[in-house]
């Protein structure tokens, strides 16, 4: 519905003193610094929230770095004889042989190393010079069974299934790069 034209118009001033004037271009100072401090404050809540997630993601680094390599070792040895298990099923044969010989290299390295860390540390108080002479010859056959091991699969597979007898088994790989 159209509107009706108005009748009279009226116009109302209101004038201002220097000091309302003032007051008023203070407020407006004030509200434009407002602005300005907000737009810095968001800026630096942005930054801080990225250092904050930079922090955390340092901090989670370290404690990968700390606990990582136990955790994996513990990962491993669960896993590994699951699927072991698993790929006898599947595909029974000489691959899966081998990869639990691999497997028995790899304790018995550890447990060399192990030995060797007790016996053969002379700061320890464990400290026994014929057990570790005993280790050492122990360490001697590990290795020449280990370059017979080595050297048998890389005559009898390709390098992918090599790497699927050493997968998982660090040192215990001819091409074992640790990271």
């Amino acid at each position: 519905m159209p509107r009706r034209r108005p009748d009279a118009v009226y116009e109302y001033r209101i004038s201002l003193s220097d000091f309302e004037r003032d007051r008023i271009n203070t407020i407006i100072q004030t509200q434009q610094t407002n602005v300005a401090v907000d737009g810095v404050t968001a800026t630096l809540q942005a930054a801080g929230l990225a250092l904050t997630g930079a922090g955390g993601l340092l901090a989670a680094f370290v404690l990968m770095k700390w606990k990582a390599p136990e955790i994996i070792n513990d990962i491993t040895d669960v896993t590994n004889p699951i699927l072991d298990s698993i790929v006898d099923t599947i595909l029974p044969g000489t691959p899966i042989e081998h990869r639990r010989m691999a497997q028995e290299l790899a304790a018995k390295r550890a447990e060399i190393a192990r030995s060797q860390t007790v016996y053969c540390t002379h700061s320890a108080e464990t400290y026994d010079e014929a057990k570790c002479s005993l280790n050492g010859i122990a360490k001697d056959n590990y290795f020449t069974e280990l370059t017979a091991f080595q050297a048998m699969v890389k005559n009898t597979y390709t390098a992918g299934e090599a790497s699927i007898i050493y997968y998982g088994l660090g040192d215990i790989n001819p091409d074992f790069v640790e990271s």
